[in-house]
């Protein structure tokens, strides 16, 4: 912390700065008005000559949310005679250009609040303005008689992000958000979490981390149901003011309530696979003038398989043929209490605390047969047997406020993650000669691997207008420990538990980021502009307390962007940015120890890894918000890689990673939204290609490439009598890239639902993967390892859920609010 006090500086300075304000208009100009006709002419034609901005944003009163597609009118204050109007954009800002100058009224009007008390406000000749929010309280009478009829599409184009509408999908009931972000246009399932055109993913949750990747990421995100998402928010681009690890992000934003008074949401599922599932889930809500209390209990019980299939080479004509099956079998817990409180027109505060407890169960058998053509040599079974729980709290407490009237505004957040696991696995292995006559008395293994993890993090937000513009500039501390304690024992059939030391160890890994950014954006005529610049340093300290082995790293890195947009005209916008990144490895990784997969596969980490860095430039193009083109190119150093070594004694492969020297990149995508039958049929097709290549020697079979197109297609149908339809589908081609070259990939999902009880209730039936396709089928081809492989995880479920909305129907804007943990949920795999 002996960074404190100059970070108490910075803020300092920052709020310091001089703020945009209207002045008064010139007393020339105001004498002039009141002359003769002639004057008044002469007066209009010099305010003209001197016409500045307006510049403002429309809010709740009580949450301080953004209130999009708000009326904004101004009017002469002298006749009230209405010169200009317009509405607010999805952020809730608003923007009039070539105001003269004079004295205005600005009047603010949103269906569902009551209209704002008219905004008194001069324009000089010689300076803009920017006014301080305007607030809306919500009109209670006016909403008991409101219907809205207009339904939003599952996916939403927008400048900088694409939008999907859970809520509005009948596929996403009854499922989980794994099966939500695996349908998103361009995002493609990897073994670190999700790719998004060729980029690792930082996944948020309403704005915070979730800390995990890999299998863990998969657990969570498996265990969240789908009915309580609101919306997931897929940016390719993000700015400075995100962390430099996130080179893109899915923030899945969870339902919050938008009534007054006691409301709530009751939902409960049923559904089958190759066995039965079930969910259940209950949210209230309490919301008053200045307090509003929110919490939740979610519950979901599956049963699920999965199968691998493994065929290689050992040498020769020698092959060793794998074949696996496991049965799993999840239930998971989420609970969440939180409130924010209104303590006036300008500040509010808050706190939610999460918390998902996660038990799982598995029994698996992999055969392991040896041999050649002409027959078999010897194999080896092992039986599985394995418990896990998993308990994850998080807190977050906030404080915003709003400085002055110009519209400086204050952030802070504090955050703690934390993540415990407790793991054990028994595994029988029994040897078989080639007649498949079982050998010698069988071997016993086991683990017991818990794991404490925590983030803690403080992070503030600071936002003002600024010489026609907007600048935001922060500060963000992150602490994190992984401490991974996987003991082993093995023994033989009958005999005492032994230590296997080639196994156990102790390892703590522990890492400190301190990060500042500063972020300008300003608006020219049809030219949107915004830059940035952060700065991180990075502090880690990686040690097995087993072996004494300890790995210490201390760098500063720097971190520009650059994003600008062209409005060519209504119809047509062109865009470029340009960003560096830093992919940081996942804390699992870094451990240097064997983890045991398969009789025949180990994982081994690497305490040498080194974070690799980007330079990532796209350009993209958009037409009447049908059609959005990009195209992203990516040069990427020090590039972390999947390795492969195999041991030719023992016919065992080991995964590890490593850096090589450098990637590139390169991606494109067209998306067509298209409404049909007077927009009851809504189509959304995203056609894509994907390239990447490590630029390494072909000896080692790593800089093998080929490109992959992909095509997905969703169609959303609004039926009269409240029936609702969707169909999605998605198409990948073989690619290679890095010693693995994928075949193709396809899946399907169809899904209708019903609305009832005066649409207060929703009846949803869906089936995901329809034809039971969805599978990842490749071949290893690296380090003298060759391969193909199988993956299966069941997919294909039918699901029926029910949900009841009851309470309080008044609509009031939740606050909803983002916090400083960007990235270390997303890296904690283990």
């Amino acid at each position: 912390m002996k960074n404190a006090p100059a970070s108490v500086l910075l803020l300092s300075a920052l709020a310091a700065l001089p703020a945009t304000v209207a002045a008064q208009a010139p007393a020339a100009a105001q004498a002039a008005t009141k002359g003769t006709a002639a004057a008044k002419v002469a007066a209009q034609s010099l305010s003209r000559s001197a016409a500045q901005s307006l510049t403002g944003t429309v809010a709740d009163s009580l949450g301080r949310q953004a209130l999009p597609f708000a009326t904004v009118v101004l009017q002469s204050a002298d006749d009230a005679k209405t010169l200009l109007s317009t509405v607010s954009d999805a952020q809730g800002a608003f923007r009039f250009e070539a105001v003269p100058a004079g004295r205005y009224t600005l009047q603010v009007r949103y269906v569902g609040y009551k209209a704002a008390a008219p905004v008194a406000l001069t324009m000089a000749a010689d300076k803009p303005a920017a006014l301080a929010p305007v607030l809306l309280a919500a009109d209670r009478k006016m909403l008991g008689g409101v219907t809205v009829t207009a339904t939003k599409p599952f996916i939403e184009q927008r400048a900088d992000k694409l939008v999907l509408n859970v809520a509005a999908s009948p596929i996403a009931a009854g499922g989980t958000a794994y099966d939500v972000l695996g349908r998103a246009p361009g995002v493609l399932e990897s073994s670190a979490g999700f790719q998004l055109r060729g980029k690792n993913v930082t996944v948020l949750l309403d704005g915070k981390p979730t800390n995990l990747a890999g299998d863990e990421l998969k657990a969570l995100l498996s265990a969240m149901p789908g009915n309580t998402l609101d919306k997931v928010e897929v940016i390719a681009n993000p700015s400075a003011r995100y962390d430099a690890n996130s080179a893109a992000i899915l923030n899945i934003i969870t339902t919050k309530s938008l009534k007054f008074g006691t409301n709530g949401v009751a939902t409960l599922g049923v559904g089958a696979g190759q066995y039965g599932r079930y969910n259940a889930g209950l949210s209230l809500n309490h919301r008053t003038a200045k307090l509003n209390v929110f919490g939740g209990l979610d519950r979901q019980d599956n049963q699920t398989y999965s199968t691998t299939q493994a065929r290689r080479t050992a040498g020769g004509e020698l092959e060793i043929i794998e074949n696996g099956r496991e049965v799993r079998r999840s239930q998971s817990n989420t609970a969440r209490l939180g409130f924010d409180y209104t303590l006036s027109k300008t500040t509010s505060f808050g706190l939610t605390a999460k918390g998902m407890l996660n038990t799982r169960d598995r029994a698996a058998d992999n055969l392991a047969q040896l041999g050649t053509a002409a027959g078999l040599a010897s194999a080896s079974n092992v039986h599985t047997d394995g418990t896990a729980q998993f308990l994850s709290p998080s807190v977050n407490l906030y404080y915003k406020t709003t400085l002055d009237t110009t519209g400086r505004t204050l952030s802070l957040n504090a955050d703690y993650f934390g993540y415990q696991k407790d793991w054990q696995n028994e595994y029988l292995t029994r040897n078989f000669d080639g007649g498949l006559q079982e050998v010698g008395p069988a071997g016993l293994l086991r683990d017991n691997s818990p794991a404490r993890n925590s983030v803690h993090s403080a992070s503030a937000d600071y936002s003002q207008p600024l010489y026609k513009g907007t600048l935001e500039a922060g500060l963000k501390t992150t602490f994190t420990t992984t401490d991974n304690d996987i003991r082993w024992e093995q023994a033989t059939a009958g005999q005492p538990w032994t230590v296997d030391a080639g196994k156990t160890n102790h390892f703590i890994y522990r890492e400190n980021i301190n990060a500042a950014y500063g972020t300008y954006a300003r608006t020219v005529q049809k030219m949107s502009l915004q830059v940035g610049l952060r700065a991180e340093q990075t502090n880690t300290d990686g040690t097995s307390l087993t072996t004494g082995q300890s790995t210490q790293r201390h760098y500063l890195s720097f971190f520009p962007s650059v994003a600008a947009q062209y409005n060519q005209s209504e119809k047509v916008q062109l865009g470029f940015s340009y960003s560096r990144k830093i992919d940081r490895f996942r804390f699992g990784i870094v451990n240097p120890f064997v983890t045991y997969i398969s009789q025949y596969r180990y994982a081994q980490g690497n305490p040498n890894i080194r974070p690799s860095f980007s330079h990532n430039f796209e350009f993209t193009h958009s037409y009447n918000s049908l059609l959005t083109t990009s195209i992203s190119y990516g040069h990427h150093t020090d590039v972390l890689v999947e390795t492969y070594q195999k041991n030719d004694a023992t016919q065992v492969v080991v995964n590890s990673f490593d850096n090589f020297r450098s990637a590139e990149s390169l991606s494109a995508s067209t998306t067509l939204m298209k409404p049909w039958l007077n927009n009851k049929w809504m189509t959304v097709t995203t056609l894509g290609l994907e390239y990447a290549r490590i630029n390494q020697t072909a000896s080692v079979g790593l800089g093998a490439s080929r490109p992959s197109a992909y095509l997905s297609s969703n169609h959303t149908l609004t039926l009269p009598k409240g029936f609702k339809a969707e169909l999605s589908a998605m198409y990948m081609s073989p690619m290679t890239f890095g010693g693995l070259a994928f075949q193709s990939r396809f899946s399907s999902s169809v899904g209708v639902s019903k609305l009832l009880f005066k649409d207060a209730a929703t009846l949803t039936l869906n089936v995901t993967d329809l034809f039971n396709t969805q599978q990842n089928r490749y071949s290893v081809l690296a380090n003298g390892v060759n391969s193909v492989n199988l993956d299966k995880v069941e997919s294909r479920f039918v699901k029926l859920n029910f949900s009841y909305k009851f309470g309080n129907k008044n609509v009031k804007a939740s606050q909803r609010r983002s916090t400083g943990i960007e990235a270390e949920k997303m890296r904690m795999d283990n």
